[in-house]
């Protein structure tokens, strides 16, 4: 087993690809991308606020959610946000706290502390990103995933943050939401 060191804090979201490379954020607000075959790393830093999670779209591409409501697209070639462009997402100011992307595909999701799951079309290097379809829900959106056939998105639902008991909303119930997608 390899351990990768770099991060000065928790570790909050972490994802892999085909290739030998594994994306995460931390609390010490830096994203971080390992090669683990070369034994080497790059930081990424957001200028705004605190990454709270990331998720490849390709091996070359891959988007962060904040804690400020924002989402950026990031690219393995650059140190900063696809062409310093940010996407507020979601609404009331509300921290992404989750991201997902379809595989294979131009389609990602974000979802909130509000309730909010926005997709999203993913239009490529040097073109960004741009809000598809909003998915109201009821609590916190703590975790998303798309399922392999891309039919569905799979959004994990609570009462409470995935990291912490700061907010609660009694409305919500704890579970998994499922919403069928139509691709054209």
């Amino acid at each position: 087993m390899n351990t990768l060191f770099g991060y000065q804090s928790e570790v909050l979201t972490i994802d892999c690809l085909w290739q030998e490379r594994v994306l995460a954020v931390g609390r010490d607000r830096s994203m971080q991308l390992f090669k683990v075959h070369d034994e080497s790393r790059l930081i990424f830093r957001s200028s705004t606020s605190s990454l709270e999670c990331c998720c490849f779209i390709d091996n070359s591409e891959f988007v962060s959610g904040s804690d400020d409501g924002n989402i950026e697209l990031w690219g393995i070639q650059k140190k900063k946000p696809d062409n310093g462009r940010n996407y507020n997402g979601h609404i009331a100011s509300s921290w992404v706290s989750s991201v997902c992307a379809c595989r294979g595909s131009d389609l990602a999701a974000s979802g909130a502390g509000n309730g909010s799951v926005r997709l999203w079309a993913v239009e490529g290097a040097g073109k960004g990103i741009r809000p598809l379809h909003d998915l109201p829900l009821t609590g916190f959106v703590n975790s998303l995933a798309f399922a392999k056939s891309g039919k569905f998105l799979l959004a994990g639902v609570g009462q409470e943050p995935r990291l912490g008991r700061w907010g609660h909303n009694s409305a919500a119930r704890n579970g998994v939401a499922i919403q069928r997608l139509k691709l054209l």
